[in-house]
């Protein structure tokens, strides 16, 4: 699919674009992990939230099977446009993470991928996350330090040391698990290099 992304551009758009056998080889492993964790959701959810969608990636590859309506939210514009254009059908709305609008338990599930290690107040944004769920949510971070050694050993973001610029908030999987596990119960968690993933019941 060609996507019109004309004055449009982000690391996450270059990284779901990129011909680079490997890394599409890794975003593959890391959608299918998800796809298993949403798959031990019973009943299936009808009312779903991806909160910070971006580009709306994770929505056609991840949440597309999933027979509830999907609700994407993201604070970019540019990103929503992509998503759009990506995800034809989808309902979209631009909102903040910290200050979601929508009322207490609106969504069976809420979803968010690859957005807490941008948030400078990580605990606020999960419980806005939280607020918002009756019952799931699935989380994703990148699995650093492995993350960042990926970057820098394929020459990205050297001089940070292979950190995004974006990136504020680093966790292991094992520290990940332990910030998540203090504001509600995780069910079931794993890692797809570089990232890690948490499915959770409020």
């Amino acid at each position: 699919m060609v996507m019109n992304t004309t004055n449009y551009t982000s690391s996450n758009l270059q990284k779901h674009t990129s011909g680079n056998p490997l890394q599409r080889y890794l975003l593959g492993r890391f959608h299918t992990a998800a796809g298993a964790l949403l798959a031990r959701i019973e009943p299936r959810p009808l009312q779903i939230l991806d909160a910070g969608c971006g580009e709306g990636f994770a929505m056609r590859e991840v949440l597309a099977e999933l027979p509830g309506a999907v609700l994407g939210l993201d604070g970019s514009a540019g990103a929503l446009r992509v998503a759009e254009e990506l995800n034809p059908g989808r309902g979209f709305t631009a909102g903040d993470l910290y200050a979601l609008p929508f009322l207490p338990g609106s969504f069976d599930l809420v979803v968010c991928m690859e957005v807490l290690e941008h948030l400078d107040q990580p605990e606020r944004g999960l419980a806005e996350l939280l607020r918002v769920s009756r019952d799931w949510l699935l989380l994703s971070v990148p699995n650093e330090p492995l993350f960042r050694g990926a970057n820098f050993l394929r020459g990205k973001n050297v001089a940070a040391w292979g950190n995004d610029p974006g990136h504020v908030n680093h966790w292991s999987a094992w520290a990940f698990r332990r910030f998540v596990g203090r504001h509600c119960r995780i069910v079931a968690t794993c890692t797809s290099f570089p990232w890690t993933l948490a499915l959770c019941r409020i």
